[in-house]
């Protein structure tokens, strides 16, 4: 019971007493008062007691009035907050149907040599064979006396034969898959065929045999355009190695701009690694831009890697020259086709894709090539 209030009871009973002892003559009775008093008053004491220590401990007594108002405003109150703690869940939330995107998630990374679209391409739709021409020198004038001969200048050609390469690629899918109308599962299909044709062009560009229906590729022995540019020999990628590069490339008279460094990934990732004697890096390379100090590079992962301990020596492993030196004809457009009597029981849908195209160095000395050798690099 709460201390005050039972104090408060204590006194109103001592003051209900003493006004019934003055009235009272029954003994018995004021016997009882005065026996009731003194319990009341040795109450009264030790609960005083009790106060001083509440009072010296500075706790306050908590008083709760039970009016019936009070009561129904903390009922209320009690509730409210029941239901702000409270969560509702519904059965439709927890067993949700199963939902499939709308979307397929594509490869991340370029699975394509960007060196494909870079390469001079000609249109000769219907054609079988490309012929080509190419200029090697041009001759010099000369000093003619009165009534001499002229001194021939004729020019110095070379030729070349593109011939018919077809390239292929063969899908199947499953006739489940094409008709799922919400994932595109056939563009897909057409789009892998398309890449996967890139991929192919791109490897032969640098390592096309140059025998029957290949390409003559920029590291091939049969690139009539480029037998007469020896290879630049070099063992390591050092902070020289690019201008040996650079200066080894075209004719005596100038430095040839507009040229392009075919090279491996980890080979540009040696570029980057280089550092001088202080620290600083030996060259910029701007990776958006696509440059090494301002000289343009392609990625290919078809080039073997110079700075590769495991390459063996005698690997063509970059290339440096106009990219238009390099020549690719389309004799035909892409042809899909579609078919579903291959494996009409099994009801899978089979698609082919072909292209007739090939590919030839045009320009005379139009590429350096890079060859890995165990010996001292070029020029020390």
């Amino acid at each position: 019971m709460n201390l005050i209030k039972r104090m408060k009871e204590i006194e109103t009973r001592l003051t209900e007493i003493r006004s019934a002892s003055g009235e009272e003559t029954d003994v018995e009775k004021l016997s009882g008062y005065e026996k009731e008093c003194d319990e009341l008053q040795e109450e009264r004491s030790a609960l005083e007691k009790k106060m001083e220590i509440v009072n010296k401990t500075n706790i306050k007594p908590i008083i709760i009035e039970s009016k019936t108002e009070d009561k129904q405003a903390l009922e209320k109150r009690g509730l409210d907050l029941k239901e702000n703690r409270t969560i509702t869940v519904s059965s439709n939330d927890v067993l949700l149907p199963e939902n499939v995107s709308g979307s397929i998630a594509d490869v991340p990374f370029a699975e394509v040599s960007t060196l494909v679209d870079q390469v001079k391409v000609v249109n000769l739709n219907g054609g079988e064979t490309y012929k080509k021409s190419f200029v090697k020198s041009h001759g010099t004038a000369g000093l003619t006396d009165e009534g001499g001969a002229y001194s021939e200048t004729e020019p110095e050609y070379g030729y070349i034969t593109v011939t018919k390469v077809k390239v292929t690629a063969y899908t199947e899918i499953t006739e489940e898959l094409e008709k799922l109308p919400s994932l595109p599962y056939q563009a897909e299909v057409i789009k892998n065929i398309n890449i996967s044709l890139r991929k192919k062009i791109s490897q032969q560009i640098l390592n096309g045999a140059g025998t029957s229906n290949t390409f003559t590729g920029i590291f091939s022995d049969k690139a009539l355009a480029l037998a007469d540019s020896a290879p630049l020999e070099i063992s390591t990628i050092t902070d020289t190695t690019l201008d040996y590069i650079i200066f080894a490339y075209g004719g005596d008279e100038e430095l040839a701009g507009g040229a392009c460094l075919i090279l491996n990934k980890n080979d540009l990732r040696a570029f980057a690694k280089l550092r001088t004697k202080e620290g600083r890096k030996v060259h910029t390379i701007d990776y958006q831009a696509k440059t090494i100090d301002g000289i343009p590079y392609v990625i290919n992962s078809n080039c073997i890697a110079l700075s590769d301990p495991n390459s063996a020596e005698g690997s063509l492993t970059m290339a440096y020259g106009s990219l238009q030196n390099y020549e690719v004809p389309i004799f035909s457009p892409v042809e899909i086709g579609k078919s579903t009597d291959y494996k009409f029981k099994d009801g899978i849908i089979c698609y082919k894709a072909s292209v007739f195209t090939g590919g030839n160095v045009v320009g005379y000395n139009g590429f350096l090539r890079i060859k890995k050798t165990t010996a001292v690099e070029a020029g020390e």
